[in-house]
Protein backbone atom coordinates (compact mmCIF):
# COMPACT_ATOMS: atom_id res chain seq x y z
CA UNK A 1 0.00 0.00 0.00
CA UNK A 2 1.02 3.46 -0.90
CA UNK A 3 1.82 5.50 1.96
CA UNK A 4 0.37 8.42 0.85
CA UNK A 5 -3.04 7.12 0.35
CA UNK A 6 -6.65 9.17 0.56
CA UNK A 7 -9.52 8.07 1.96
CA UNK A 8 -13.38 8.50 1.59
CA UNK A 9 -16.34 7.54 3.97
CA UNK A 10 -19.88 7.26 2.37
CA UNK A 11 -22.88 7.24 4.88
CA UNK A 12 -25.73 5.76 3.45
CA UNK A 13 -29.38 6.35 4.52
CA UNK A 14 -32.66 8.11 3.78
CA UNK A 15 -32.29 9.07 7.30
CA UNK A 16 -29.12 10.82 6.76
CA UNK A 17 -30.23 12.34 3.89
CA UNK A 18 -33.11 13.83 5.06
CA UNK A 19 -31.92 15.12 8.17
CA UNK A 20 -33.82 12.99 10.57
CA UNK A 21 -30.54 11.70 12.39
CA UNK A 22 -26.57 13.19 12.40
CA UNK A 23 -24.33 11.18 11.00
CA UNK A 24 -21.78 10.76 13.81
CA UNK A 25 -20.43 7.63 12.01
CA UNK A 26 -18.01 9.43 9.47
CA UNK A 27 -16.98 11.76 12.19
CA UNK A 28 -15.23 8.58 14.36
CA UNK A 29 -14.09 6.84 11.08
CA UNK A 30 -12.19 10.05 9.84
CA UNK A 31 -10.16 9.90 12.98
CA UNK A 32 -9.26 6.20 13.00
CA UNK A 33 -8.52 6.39 9.39
CA UNK A 34 -5.69 9.29 9.63
CA UNK A 35 -4.13 7.57 12.47
CA UNK A 36 -3.67 4.68 9.64
CA UNK A 37 -2.06 7.85 7.79
CA UNK A 38 -4.74 7.77 5.42
CA UNK A 39 -6.15 11.37 4.37
CA UNK A 40 -10.03 10.98 4.28
CA UNK A 41 -10.79 14.15 1.41
CA UNK A 42 -14.20 13.28 1.16
CA UNK A 43 -17.31 12.83 2.86
CA UNK A 44 -20.30 11.56 1.27
CA UNK A 45 -24.06 11.12 1.62
CA UNK A 46 -26.34 9.28 -0.13
CA UNK A 47 -29.92 7.76 0.00
CA UNK A 48 -31.35 4.77 -0.20
CA UNK A 49 -32.07 4.67 -4.11
CA UNK A 50 -29.72 1.80 -6.17
CA UNK A 51 -28.79 4.10 -9.35
CA UNK A 52 -27.62 6.71 -6.95
CA UNK A 53 -25.51 4.39 -4.82
CA UNK A 54 -24.33 2.51 -7.68
CA UNK A 55 -22.92 6.19 -9.30
CA UNK A 56 -21.53 7.20 -6.09
CA UNK A 57 -19.65 3.79 -5.11
CA UNK A 58 -17.93 4.07 -8.20
CA UNK A 59 -17.00 7.69 -7.92
CA UNK A 60 -15.04 6.21 -4.33
CA UNK A 61 -13.66 3.80 -6.31
CA UNK A 62 -11.98 5.91 -8.81
CA UNK A 63 -10.87 8.94 -6.82
CA UNK A 64 -9.87 7.13 -3.05
CA UNK A 65 -7.78 4.62 -2.45
CA UNK A 66 -9.67 3.16 0.64
CA UNK A 67 -13.47 3.76 1.12
CA UNK A 68 -15.49 2.81 3.86
CA UNK A 69 -19.34 2.81 4.00
CA UNK A 70 -21.99 2.31 6.89
CA UNK A 71 -25.10 1.80 6.66
CA UNK A 72 -27.72 -0.46 4.31
CA UNK A 73 -26.63 -4.07 5.18
CA UNK A 74 -29.80 -4.78 6.65
CA UNK A 75 -32.39 -7.33 5.62
CA UNK A 76 -35.08 -5.02 4.78
CA UNK A 77 -35.96 -3.83 0.55
CA UNK A 78 -34.04 -0.92 0.73
CA UNK A 79 -30.81 -2.07 2.87
CA UNK A 80 -28.76 -2.25 -0.75
CA UNK A 81 -25.37 -2.21 -0.12
CA UNK A 82 -24.77 -5.39 -1.19
CA UNK A 83 -26.34 -5.07 -4.69
CA UNK A 84 -24.77 -1.79 -4.77
CA UNK A 85 -21.21 -2.97 -4.57
CA UNK A 86 -21.82 -5.97 -6.63
CA UNK A 87 -22.92 -3.61 -9.46
CA UNK A 88 -20.54 -0.90 -9.40
CA UNK A 89 -17.81 -3.56 -9.39
CA UNK A 90 -19.35 -5.54 -11.91
CA UNK A 91 -19.25 -9.09 -9.65
CA UNK A 92 -22.26 -11.81 -8.84
CA UNK A 93 -24.11 -11.85 -5.79
CA UNK A 94 -22.99 -14.78 -4.02
CA UNK A 95 -23.99 -16.74 -0.63
CA UNK A 96 -21.61 -17.61 1.65
CA UNK A 97 -22.36 -20.39 4.07
CA UNK A 98 -20.18 -19.08 6.88
CA UNK A 99 -22.39 -16.00 6.87
CA UNK A 100 -25.56 -17.46 6.95
CA UNK A 101 -24.39 -19.82 9.77
CA UNK A 102 -23.43 -16.76 11.50
CA UNK A 103 -26.95 -15.25 11.04
CA UNK A 104 -28.58 -18.40 11.96
CA UNK A 105 -26.76 -19.00 15.29
CA UNK A 106 -27.94 -15.56 15.99
CA UNK A 107 -31.46 -16.04 15.72
CA UNK A 108 -30.80 -19.54 17.58
CA UNK A 109 -28.97 -18.31 20.48
CA UNK A 110 -31.92 -16.24 21.57
CA UNK A 111 -34.29 -18.63 20.87
CA UNK A 112 -35.74 -17.22 17.57
CA UNK A 113 -36.48 -18.64 14.44
CA UNK A 114 -34.64 -17.18 11.64
CA UNK A 115 -36.86 -15.26 9.16
CA UNK A 116 -35.94 -15.87 5.36
CA UNK A 117 -35.51 -11.98 4.71
CA UNK A 118 -32.34 -12.38 6.73
CA UNK A 119 -30.96 -14.61 4.11
CA UNK A 120 -29.90 -12.07 1.91
CA UNK A 121 -27.69 -10.83 4.69
CA UNK A 122 -25.45 -13.12 3.48
CA UNK A 123 -24.88 -12.91 0.34
CA UNK A 124 -21.41 -10.96 -1.30
CA UNK A 125 -20.22 -9.55 -4.12
CA UNK A 126 -17.94 -12.70 -5.46
CA UNK A 127 -14.19 -12.47 -4.16
CA UNK A 128 -15.32 -10.38 -0.90
CA UNK A 129 -14.04 -11.29 2.54
CA UNK A 130 -16.76 -11.48 5.38
CA UNK A 131 -16.12 -8.75 8.36
CA UNK A 132 -17.39 -10.93 11.29
CA UNK A 133 -20.35 -8.82 13.24
CA UNK A 134 -19.91 -10.07 16.72
CA UNK A 135 -23.49 -8.25 17.95
CA UNK A 136 -25.56 -8.07 14.89
CA UNK A 137 -27.10 -10.24 12.25
CA UNK A 138 -25.19 -8.05 9.78
CA UNK A 139 -22.19 -8.93 8.39
CA UNK A 140 -19.45 -6.44 7.34
CA UNK A 141 -17.66 -6.49 3.59
CA UNK A 142 -13.88 -5.97 2.58
CA UNK A 143 -13.37 -6.04 -1.18
CA UNK A 144 -10.07 -4.91 -2.92
CA UNK A 145 -11.20 -3.89 -6.48
CA UNK A 146 -8.61 -3.66 -9.26
CA UNK A 147 -8.09 -0.50 -10.97
CA UNK A 148 -6.47 -0.62 -14.25
CA UNK A 149 -2.41 0.84 -14.10
CA UNK A 150 -2.59 1.41 -10.18
CA UNK A 151 -3.04 -0.20 -6.79
CA UNK A 152 -6.59 -1.64 -6.04
CA UNK A 153 -9.05 0.28 -4.37
CA UNK A 154 -9.92 -1.36 -0.81
CA UNK A 155 -13.66 -1.18 0.43
CA UNK A 156 -15.26 -1.82 3.26
CA UNK A 157 -18.71 -2.33 4.08
CA UNK A 158 -19.69 -1.48 7.78
CA UNK A 159 -22.99 -1.61 9.66
CA UNK A 160 -24.78 1.85 10.50
CA UNK A 161 -25.46 0.71 13.98
CA UNK A 162 -22.41 3.07 15.94
CA UNK A 163 -22.02 -0.07 18.58
CA UNK A 164 -21.48 -2.65 16.02
CA UNK A 165 -19.52 -0.13 13.72
CA UNK A 166 -17.12 0.37 15.90
CA UNK A 167 -16.97 -3.04 17.34
CA UNK A 168 -16.10 -4.17 14.03
CA UNK A 169 -13.37 -1.95 12.85
CA UNK A 170 -10.14 -3.08 14.46
CA UNK A 171 -10.84 -6.12 11.58
CA UNK A 172 -10.47 -3.58 9.16
CA UNK A 173 -8.14 -2.03 10.71
CA UNK A 174 -6.37 -4.99 10.63
CA UNK A 175 -6.77 -5.69 7.19
CA UNK A 176 -5.62 -2.07 6.16
CA UNK A 177 -2.50 -2.43 8.37
CA UNK A 178 -1.24 -5.90 6.44
CA UNK A 179 -1.67 -3.59 3.24
CA UNK A 180 0.94 -1.13 4.70
CA UNK A 181 -1.46 1.23 6.31
CA UNK A 182 -0.24 2.41 9.69
CA UNK A 183 3.63 3.12 8.43
CA UNK A 184 2.81 6.87 8.35
CA UNK A 185 2.23 8.95 11.50
CA UNK A 186 -0.03 11.93 10.96
CA UNK A 187 -0.13 14.74 13.56
CA UNK A 188 -2.63 17.25 14.09
CA UNK A 189 -2.41 20.12 16.65
CA UNK A 190 -5.25 22.56 17.41
CA UNK A 191 -4.74 25.74 18.88
CA UNK A 192 -7.49 28.09 20.03
CA UNK A 193 -7.83 31.77 20.48
CA UNK A 194 -10.63 34.11 21.43
CA UNK A 195 -11.04 37.58 21.07
CA UNK A 196 -10.09 38.56 17.60
CA UNK A 197 -12.22 37.61 14.64
CA UNK A 198 -10.86 35.33 11.98
CA UNK A 199 -9.79 37.55 8.91
CA UNK A 200 -8.06 39.48 11.76
CA UNK A 201 -5.97 36.43 12.76
CA UNK A 202 -5.24 35.14 9.18
CA UNK A 203 -4.13 38.50 8.70
CA UNK A 204 -1.52 38.00 11.71
CA UNK A 205 -0.27 35.38 10.36
CA UNK A 206 0.26 35.67 6.97
CA UNK A 207 2.87 33.15 5.61
CA UNK A 208 1.48 30.26 7.80
CA UNK A 209 -1.77 29.79 6.31
CA UNK A 210 -1.42 29.11 2.87
CA UNK A 211 -1.77 25.97 1.05
CA UNK A 212 1.26 23.90 0.13
CA UNK A 213 3.52 24.35 3.60
CA UNK A 214 4.80 21.66 5.61
CA UNK A 215 3.45 21.83 8.22
CA UNK A 216 0.32 22.84 6.68
CA UNK A 217 -2.24 25.48 9.18
CA UNK A 218 -5.45 25.83 8.70
CA UNK A 219 -7.39 28.02 10.21
CA UNK A 220 -11.66 28.10 10.64
CA UNK A 221 -13.80 29.42 13.35
CA UNK A 222 -16.49 27.34 16.06
CA UNK A 223 -18.87 29.30 17.82
CA UNK A 224 -16.60 32.45 17.89
CA UNK A 225 -13.22 30.62 18.67
CA UNK A 226 -10.67 30.40 16.15
CA UNK A 227 -9.07 27.18 15.67
CA UNK A 228 -5.49 26.98 13.89
CA UNK A 229 -5.33 23.05 12.70
CA UNK A 230 -1.38 22.09 12.29
CA UNK A 231 -1.13 19.60 10.38
CA UNK A 232 1.98 17.07 9.06
CA UNK A 233 3.08 13.40 8.67
CA UNK A 234 6.22 11.54 9.24
CA UNK A 235 7.50 8.56 10.14
CA UNK A 236 6.68 8.53 13.78
CA UNK A 237 5.44 10.72 16.14
CA UNK A 238 8.06 12.21 17.46
CA UNK A 239 9.44 13.26 13.69
CA UNK A 240 5.91 15.17 13.12
CA UNK A 241 6.21 16.91 16.42
CA UNK A 242 9.63 18.09 15.86
CA UNK A 243 8.64 19.72 12.58
CA UNK A 244 5.29 21.16 13.82
CA UNK A 245 7.04 22.73 17.17
CA UNK A 246 9.06 25.61 15.32
CA UNK A 247 5.38 26.91 13.83
CA UNK A 248 3.97 26.61 17.29
CA UNK A 249 6.41 28.90 18.61
CA UNK A 250 5.68 31.31 15.72
CA UNK A 251 2.21 31.43 16.26
CA UNK A 252 2.32 32.04 20.46
CA UNK A 253 4.91 34.92 19.83
CA UNK A 254 2.46 36.37 17.26
CA UNK A 255 -1.38 35.83 18.80
CA UNK A 256 -0.09 35.58 22.74
CA UNK A 257 -2.57 36.04 24.93
CA UNK A 258 -5.53 35.61 22.23
CA UNK A 259 -4.12 31.94 22.35
CA UNK A 260 -6.27 30.09 25.12
CA UNK A 261 -5.31 26.34 24.63
CA UNK A 262 -4.94 23.16 22.55
CA UNK A 263 -6.54 20.49 21.45
CA UNK A 264 -9.80 19.40 23.24
CA UNK A 265 -8.98 22.09 26.11
CA UNK A 266 -11.98 25.00 25.99
CA UNK A 267 -11.93 27.99 27.76
CA UNK A 268 -13.67 27.01 31.02
CA UNK A 269 -10.99 24.61 31.35
CA UNK A 270 -8.23 26.84 31.60
CA UNK A 271 -10.33 28.85 33.93
CA UNK A 272 -10.95 26.10 36.58
CA UNK A 273 -7.16 25.25 36.30
CA UNK A 274 -6.09 28.85 37.33
CA UNK A 275 -8.64 29.01 39.59
CA UNK A 276 -7.75 25.61 41.38
CA UNK A 277 -3.62 26.59 40.99
CA UNK A 278 -4.08 29.69 43.01
CA UNK A 279 -6.61 28.74 45.36
CA UNK A 280 -9.01 30.75 44.42
CA UNK A 281 -13.11 30.52 43.95
CA UNK A 282 -15.63 32.72 41.75
CA UNK A 283 -19.15 33.35 42.17
CA UNK A 284 -20.75 35.06 39.10
CA UNK A 285 -24.30 36.94 38.17
CA UNK A 286 -25.52 36.10 34.48
CA UNK A 287 -28.19 38.26 32.94
CA UNK A 288 -28.21 37.37 29.38
CA UNK A 289 -26.57 34.10 28.95
CA UNK A 290 -29.33 31.87 30.40
CA UNK A 291 -26.87 30.50 33.08
CA UNK A 292 -24.34 28.92 30.14
CA UNK A 293 -21.26 30.00 32.34
CA UNK A 294 -22.21 28.61 35.41
CA UNK A 295 -23.26 25.05 33.55
CA UNK A 296 -19.88 25.01 31.57
CA UNK A 297 -17.67 25.67 34.64
CA UNK A 298 -19.64 23.05 36.63
CA UNK A 299 -18.86 20.34 33.57
CA UNK A 300 -14.98 21.44 33.81
CA UNK A 301 -15.07 21.02 37.63
CA UNK A 302 -13.02 17.75 39.00
CA UNK A 303 -14.96 16.09 41.81
CA UNK A 304 -13.03 17.56 44.15
CA UNK A 305 -13.10 21.53 43.20
CA UNK A 306 -14.71 23.50 44.39
CA UNK A 307 -13.26 26.63 42.64
CA UNK A 308 -17.23 27.91 41.15
CA UNK A 309 -19.43 28.71 44.33
CA UNK A 310 -22.10 29.60 42.18
CA UNK A 311 -24.31 32.84 41.19
CA UNK A 312 -27.33 34.05 40.11
CA UNK A 313 -28.92 34.01 36.83
CA UNK A 314 -31.25 37.04 36.49
CA UNK A 315 -32.61 39.11 33.80
CA UNK A 316 -31.68 42.23 35.46
CA UNK A 317 -29.02 43.40 37.92
CA UNK A 318 -31.88 45.24 40.34
CA UNK A 319 -33.49 41.64 40.66
CA UNK A 320 -30.11 40.17 42.13
CA UNK A 321 -29.61 43.13 44.50
CA UNK A 322 -32.97 42.20 45.77
CA UNK A 323 -31.90 38.55 46.19
CA UNK A 324 -29.25 39.51 47.67
CA UNK A 325 -29.64 41.91 49.97
CA UNK A 326 -33.38 41.53 50.87
CA UNK A 327 -33.86 45.31 49.24
CA UNK A 328 -33.45 46.95 45.79
CA UNK A 329 -31.99 50.27 45.75
CA UNK A 330 -30.17 49.94 41.84
CA UNK A 331 -30.06 53.16 40.35
CA UNK A 332 -31.61 54.12 36.88
CA UNK A 333 -29.56 54.41 33.35
CA UNK A 334 -28.36 57.91 32.36
CA UNK A 335 -30.98 59.36 29.79
CA UNK A 336 -28.24 60.57 27.49
CA UNK A 337 -26.90 57.10 27.39
CA UNK A 338 -23.40 58.21 29.08
CA UNK A 339 -22.24 55.67 31.72
CA UNK A 340 -23.63 56.64 34.91
CA UNK A 341 -20.94 56.77 37.75
CA UNK A 342 -23.91 55.10 40.10
CA UNK A 343 -23.73 52.61 38.04
CA UNK A 344 -20.79 51.38 37.78
CA UNK A 345 -20.51 52.04 41.74
CA UNK A 346 -23.63 49.57 42.37
CA UNK A 347 -22.25 46.78 40.03
CA UNK A 348 -19.16 47.06 41.94
CA UNK A 349 -20.70 46.84 45.55
CA UNK A 350 -22.84 43.93 43.95
CA UNK A 351 -19.64 42.04 42.57
CA UNK A 352 -18.09 42.16 46.53
CA UNK A 353 -21.12 41.46 48.10
CA UNK A 354 -22.03 38.76 45.56
CA UNK A 355 -18.47 37.11 46.56
CA UNK A 356 -19.38 37.56 49.94
CA UNK A 357 -22.36 35.79 50.32
CA UNK A 358 -20.80 32.70 48.11
CA UNK A 359 -17.62 32.63 50.09
CA UNK A 360 -15.76 33.12 47.23
CA UNK A 361 -12.37 35.45 46.54
CA UNK A 362 -13.59 36.80 43.04
CA UNK A 363 -17.14 37.60 42.48
CA UNK A 364 -18.24 38.55 38.96
CA UNK A 365 -21.35 40.65 37.75
CA UNK A 366 -22.32 40.45 33.97
CA UNK A 367 -24.67 42.16 32.05
CA UNK A 368 -27.02 43.40 30.70
CA UNK A 369 -26.84 43.37 27.10
CA UNK A 370 -27.35 46.23 24.91
CA UNK A 371 -28.26 46.53 21.60
CA UNK A 372 -26.46 49.34 19.36
CA UNK A 373 -28.66 48.54 15.94
CA UNK A 374 -31.62 46.84 14.75
CA UNK A 375 -30.65 43.76 13.83
CA UNK A 376 -29.03 43.02 16.73
CA UNK A 377 -25.86 41.93 15.15
CA UNK A 378 -24.00 44.59 17.75
CA UNK A 379 -24.08 44.84 21.42
CA UNK A 380 -21.97 45.37 24.25
CA UNK A 381 -22.36 44.94 28.15
CA UNK A 382 -20.86 45.96 31.48
CA UNK A 383 -18.72 43.42 33.24
CA UNK A 384 -17.37 43.99 36.44
CA UNK A 385 -14.83 41.67 38.42
CA UNK A 386 -13.62 42.44 42.27
CA UNK A 387 -11.48 40.34 44.36
CA UNK A 388 -11.25 42.51 47.23
CA UNK A 389 -9.92 46.40 46.90
CA UNK A 390 -9.04 44.94 43.16
CA UNK A 391 -11.70 45.71 40.55
CA UNK A 392 -11.95 45.65 37.00
CA UNK A 393 -14.87 47.33 35.03
CA UNK A 394 -15.23 46.81 32.13
CA UNK A 395 -17.57 47.38 28.69
CA UNK A 396 -16.95 44.35 26.00
CA UNK A 397 -18.61 45.19 22.40
CA UNK A 398 -19.28 42.68 19.87
CA UNK A 399 -20.32 41.67 16.78
CA UNK A 400 -22.30 38.12 16.36
CA UNK A 401 -25.43 36.50 15.01
CA UNK A 402 -28.13 36.28 16.87
CA UNK A 403 -28.09 32.49 17.24
CA UNK A 404 -24.52 32.73 18.87
CA UNK A 405 -25.43 35.55 21.43
CA UNK A 406 -25.00 33.87 24.33
CA UNK A 407 -22.17 31.41 23.41
CA UNK A 408 -20.27 34.87 22.78
CA UNK A 409 -21.00 36.66 25.69
CA UNK A 410 -19.90 33.68 27.67
CA UNK A 411 -16.89 32.68 26.44
CA UNK A 412 -16.46 37.31 26.62
CA UNK A 413 -16.62 36.58 30.39
CA UNK A 414 -14.61 33.51 30.57
CA UNK A 415 -12.01 34.92 28.58
CA UNK A 416 -12.04 38.41 30.76
CA UNK A 417 -11.41 36.07 34.05
CA UNK A 418 -8.63 34.21 32.14
CA UNK A 419 -6.74 37.30 31.64
CA UNK A 420 -7.40 38.58 35.10
CA UNK A 421 -6.48 35.68 36.77
CA UNK A 422 -3.21 35.36 33.94
CA UNK A 423 -2.13 38.77 34.10
CA UNK A 424 -3.54 40.11 37.00
CA UNK A 425 -5.19 42.80 34.63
Amino acid sequence: MDQAMQGEIIAIGDEITSGRILDTNSQWLSVRLEDLGIRVLFHTVVGDELQAMVAVFRQAIDRSDVVVTTGGLGPTADDLTREALANATGRQLVEYPEALEHIRQFFQSRQRPMPERNRVQAVFPAGSEMIHNPRGTAPGIFLAVPRAGRSPCYFSCLPGVPAEMREMWPQVEKRLRNLGAGREYILHRDIKCFGAGESQVEAMLPDLIRRGRDPLVGINASQNTIILRISTRGANREECEAKVEPVVRTIYSILGDLIFAENETELQDVVVAQLRDKGLSFALIETTTAGLVSQWLRAAEKQQDRTYRGGLVVEDLATAEELLAGVSTWPKASKNGEPDSALRVARASLAQHLAQVFGAEIGAVAGPLQFLNEEGTLAEFPLVLSQGDRVLEKTIRFSSHPDFRQITVAKHILNTLRLWIKNGT
